[in-house]
């Protein structure tokens, strides 16, 4: 057996060589070929840079504006009046003034026509044994209203019987009135009027205790004339039941007709 005996350079290029073909074979292999070494940073440019220009500084605001003057005052030739709302005119009569009952002649069945006439009105009842007591009390508390809406008495005031029993009886006080106001009364007193139509005029004299035998004449009377008069009566107090002593009463009597 012969052996070849190489130099040790050119054995070593073998080896080289031949390690290198191994590598080549092996699985993976490209994975070093595909590794390839970065890219060196590209040299830093030295073109000269733009020069960035410094900030202008702020504008000087503008002046206000020059205040517009005002308007020149008006002549008097230019100024008008505003309009005038002239409001309608009402056609209004005084009342007039109220005749002094006591001056009235007595009568006894005198046909009559009663007149309305504003009233302040209060409904009552009262039993018999304090009738008048009653009747005055109720016109009192007719005042007291009365003088609190500023307005005046204006005439005799009326007592209306609108039911009576053996017990008592229940009735309308009314005073009349002249004046005028925007508030309601109270106390249960309301703004009315009196009773109006044809009647028949009775005229008593004395204590309203002692009034029986005046009506008792009126029913004779009614009776022998044939009349049907209306389930009421009215007492018209010529004198004032307020101030004047029993005796001394004025009181006429209506007896409406149907």
């Amino acid at each position: 057996m012969m052996f070849l005996i190489l130099p040790a350079r050119a054995l070593a290029r073998r080896l080289v060589l031949a390690f290198a073909v191994m590598l080549a074979l092996l699985p993976g292999a490209g994975f070093l070929h595909a590794q390839t070494a970065p890219e060196s940073a590209p040299p830093q440019s030295t073109a000269p840079q733009p020069t960035v220009p410094e900030a202008a500084p702020p504008a000087t605001p503008a002046p206000d504006a020059a205040p517009t003057p005002d308007a020149a005052p008006l002549d008097e030739d230019d100024m008008v009046a505003p309009p005038v709302i002239d409001p309608k005119s009402v056609d209004t009569q005084p009342l007039a003034p109220a005749d002094d009952p006591l001056t009235r002649p007595d009568g006894f069945g005198d046909p009559a026509e009663l007149k309305p006439v504003p009233v302040m009105m209060k409904q009552a009842k009262s039993g018999w044994d304090d009738a008048f007591a009653s009747i005055v009390a109720t016109l009192k508390e007719i005042d007291a209203e009365m003088a609190r809406l500023k307005l005046t008495p204006h005439g005799a005031p009326f007592i209306l019987y609108t039911g009576t029993d053996d017990a008592g009886f229940e009735f309308e006080a009314m005073v009349p009135f002249a004046g005028a106001t925007t508030e309601k009364p109270g106390n249960g007193i309301v703004f009315s009027a009196s009773p109006a139509g044809r009647a028949l005029r009775f005229t008593h004299r004395g204590p309203y205790d002692a009034m029986d035998p005046t009506y008792e004449q009126i029913a004779n009377l009614l009776d022998a004339k044939d009349l049907e008069a209306q389930d009421i009566y009215i007492e018209e107090y010529r004198s004032d039941p307020r101030t004047t002593a029993p005796d001394d009463l004025v009181i006429d009597i209506w007896v409406p007709l149907k």
